[in-house]
């Protein structure tokens, strides 16, 4: 492998790895400072409320992900001119739509019983209106960043990227934590996510500016065929992040209608703890995926088969380690944590673990159609299979309690875990005989793009 690669590749890994620190510090301090200022009522309630303007944050179409790979695999063939089109084609889209549904739903919420819907009864009706007003427009921020993230990535600055955007995340949440010590109101937590989450954004685009001063905000080389070309892998790419909230905050929802708010608190500290599995993984993937992006770009499968089964061989081998480790440790780890206010569900937590685990068998493989925006099948089974967990989650609590959220979430790995290896080892004109004998072999990447030409 070449040394520009390998570099890279470290420093993306380096940069990716900061990210699950950070969210593990930040959410080691969060649960027990909410808990401990706000109390299990007014944090579950907050956990609820928090998570329903994550679905607005679906209305950019995932275009801000399909364009970084559009304009990696541009850039890789040395077409400048045209990954500029697409990032301001983008942002220009980005930001119409947003704005235009952040009036909608602004409206939507301000004639709606939501406090009603959601049995809040901690926070009042202003409250829960303010609030959510004011966290739909943090999520439109964090919409601003896609773009901004893309312009990183496609330029081989992508560490640079990823390390700008930990800190913000680091700076952000911590002020929120501050707040809530403090003594502030959900509403005034809320404003300080939105200030924090602007001075974050200037930052990052005054550092973009200086490492690619010819990616430049504007509407001038924006083109309409360029988002015509994006809108269907955009709007396939959105099935992932819409099923993340089918998941995460759609199972939330659905605890807090049926068992109330101390039973989100349980089920969202377990899923924490576990999840930390998943991010590993998660660092893993993204470490590779712009390499995977301009391999792919330029035809070079050699390297993207190599690139596919590091990466595959690294998110096992974690998963397993971590999952083991919490296996044996996080019962303590949980008791320290919680201060003891929150009472483990056990046959939650271990089968929360055993669902990580079967995630990362195919979360790993899932980066290779996802890079070159071929994931359209993919994003299919996916958003049919969370969609259909909720429901399934609905009557298993009614039936066995907690434990039957996280026998929903294995549910829908083990319809991905069927589709996505085979997907994947098709797009590289791959065999599984030779992939299943590479998981056995010392991880080693070769391919004829020793040196891709991105800037460094």
């Amino acid at each position: 492998m070449g040394y520009s690669l390998k570099r890279r590749l470290l420093h993306a890994l380096g940069a990716t790895s900061l990210g699950p620190i950070l969210t593990a510090i930040i959410q080691l301090v969060y649960v027990p400072v909410f808990l401990h200022f706000w109390g299990p009522s007014l944090y579950g309630e907050w956990l609820v409320l928090s998570a329903l303007p994550v679905y607005f944050g679906l209305t950019d179409f995932g275009i801000g992900s399909v364009a970084g790979n559009e304009m990696t695999m541009l850039i890789a063939r040395g077409e400048r001119d045209s990954a500029l089109e697409v990032f301001q084609s983008t942002w220009l889209l980005t930001t119409i739509v947003s704005l235009s549904f952040t009036t909608v739903v602004a409206l939507g919420i301000w004639s709606l019983p939501i406090e009603r819907w959601l049995r809040l009864a901690t926070i009042t009706r202003g409250q829960v209106i303010t609030t959510l007003c004011i966290l739909c427009f943090y999520v439109l921020l964090d919409m601003q960043w896609t773009v901004m993230a893309a312009g990183f990535r496609c330029d081989g600055n992508y560490a640079l990227g990823q390390l700008i955007g930990s800190i913000i995340m680091l700076v952000t949440n911590a002020s929120a934590a501050v707040a809530v010590a403090l003594h502030a109101s959900p509403v005034g937590v809320a404003l300080t996510l939105v200030v924090f989450r602007l001075i974050g954004n200037r930052a990052g685009q005054l550092a973009l500016r200086r490492k690619s001063p010819w990616l430049h905000y504007g509407y001038q080389h924006a083109r309409f065929q360029v988002i015509r070309k994006l809108f269907a892998p955009g709007v396939a790419y959105l099935a992932f992040p819409a099923g993340n909230a089918f998941i995460l905050q759609g199972m939330t929802v659905i605890i807090g209608s049926t068992l109330g708010p101390v039973a989100v608190v349980i089920y969202s500290t377990c899923r924490t703890l576990t999840r930390f599995v998943y991010q590993l993984v998660d660092t893993v993937i993204n470490s590779v995926w712009a390499e995977m992006s301009a391999a792919i770009g330029v035809g070079d499968y050699m390297l993207a088969r190599n690139l596919h089964r590091c990466a595959c061989q690294a998110s096992l081998g974690i998963s397993l380690a971590a999952a083991s480790f919490l296996a044996l440790f996080g019962k303590f780890i949980y008791d320290i944590w919680t201060h003891h206010k929150v009472v483990m569900d056990q046959t939650l937590y271990y089968l929360l673990l055993l669902e990580v685990l079967a995630n990362a068998f195919w979360y790993a493989s899932s980066v290779v159609p996802i890079s070159c925006n071929r994931h359209s099948r993919q994003a299919l089974v996916y958003i049919v299979s969370t969609a259909a967990s909720i429901p399934m989650a609905y009557f298993m609590i009614r039936w066995i309690g907690l434990p039957g959220v996280a026998l929903s979430l294995l549910a829908v790995d083990i319809a991905m875990i069927a589709y996505v290896l085979s997907n994947s080892l098709t797009i590289l004109h791959d065999t599984r005989g030779e992939f299943l004998r590479a998981m056995f072999r010392a991880p080693s990447i070769m391919g004829r793009t020793r040196n891709l030409p991105i800037a460094e």
